[in-house]
């Protein structure tokens, strides 16, 4: 699907896009394809245990994820680490769709914070959102790639951890570029804050959102995320009304972040320790964060997650019910039976 163009230019050589006619009108699509009415919810790999980071933990089969995901109701999936699902568009395609899933994300690591790496970063997003074009899916998920450093110090992040303002300028400068190279293909920013990286608190997620053109970046609301670095949800929502274009619904045990603050665990470890939880189980006020969207118009899709660590020597985890119990509160939040 291409880019609504509005007729303002933006001095890149494109139009203005007019990001939430295009979402609205893929999204009335796929509705219409799964005969679904109400909020989108989707799910995602990470729910699963399937993380990019080598060493995570035990990892399911993709049959096995993509077939729970489906038999739990949802209607899309996000697309997890690079490779997890096929690479192939014919073949993801079909793993989706004879399971009556939507792509609706995909989750980009990128690192704008070292000039050197910034080609590397550019190409790699744009061969993925020419992936998600192939299949229909028009968020691509970016990130900061994060580094040991800001995962040892996750979740009390002061700023003197930051960036300073020359290189948020160059990150928004990058963002911006890749931005506007995939928007032809109808592929959009939806830039994710990530605890153990450099876009974890309010502040420096505000930092992204003023160095970027609102009409090409806008906001992937992790609700998480932003809880574990300290941050309110609602806020941000209300702060950056227009630019919360695709919603991450997770929730964190308010014990493991206070174990976080008070004795230094490290991000890997709190989330071994089950430092995101089942939503409605933690910190996060949803209630309050559902008033908020849809005050501010938000119609895109709700992707629930939550990052667990599987196998030895981490707690035992029950994905299947875990999603099950998200899915149940957030459907009683949003007000829909769907």
């Amino acid at each position: 699907m291409a880019p609504v163009a509005t007729g303002e230019g933006n001095g890149a050589g494109i139009d203005r896009v007019d990001w939430r006619a295009m979402s609205k009108s893929a999204d009335l699509i796929n509705a219409r394809a799964h005969g679904e009415h109400g909020p989108r919810i989707a799910a995602a790999p990470i729910t699963w245990g399937v993380c990019e980071i080598p060493g995570w933990g035990e990892v399911p089969g993709v049959d096995h994820v993509l077939d729970e995901i489906a038999e739990l109701g949802f209607t899309g999936t996000e697309l997890g680490p690079d490779g997890y699902l096929p690479l192939d568009p014919g073949e993801l395609r079909h793993a989706l769709g004879s399971r009556g899933l939507s792509l609706v994300g995909a989750f980009c690591p990128l690192n704008y914070r070292d000039p050197g790496a910034f080609v590397a970063s550019h190409e790699f997003g744009v061969a993925l959102a020419h992936r998600l074009a192939a299949v229909g899916c028009h968020t691509l998920v970016a990130a900061d790639a994060g580094d040991a450093r800001r995962s040892a110090i996750a979740g009390r992040v002061t700023g003197a951890d930051g960036l300073s303002p020359d290189m948020w300028a160059r990150y928004g400068e990058g963002l911006a570029d890749l931005a506007r190279a995939i928007a032809p293909l109808g592929v959009r920013v939806a830039f994710h804050p990530h605890a153990a990286t450099y876009v974890e608190t309010e502040a420096e997620i505000d930092a992204v959102m003023a160095n970027t053109p609102a009409d090409l970046v806008g906001l992937c609301l992790d609700t998480g995320h932003v809880a574990y670095g300290g941050g309110d949800p609602v806020a941000l929502a209300r702060r950056h009304a227009g630019r919360v274009w695709h919603v991450h619904v997770k929730d964190v045990s308010a014990a493991v972040l206070a174990q976080v603050r008070a004795e230094g665990l490290a991000y890997p470890d709190a989330i071994g320790a089950g430092g995101f939880v089942p939503v409605g189980d933690g910190l996060v006020d949803f209630p309050a964060l559902v008033a908020e969207l849809r005050r501010v118009g938000f119609d895109g899709w709700y992707v629930l997650e939550q990052d667990v660590r599987l196998g030895p020597p981490w707690p035992e985890q029950s994905p299947r019910e875990n999603a099950v119990r998200s899915r149940e509160y957030l459907l009683r939040q949003l007000g829909s039976g769907a």
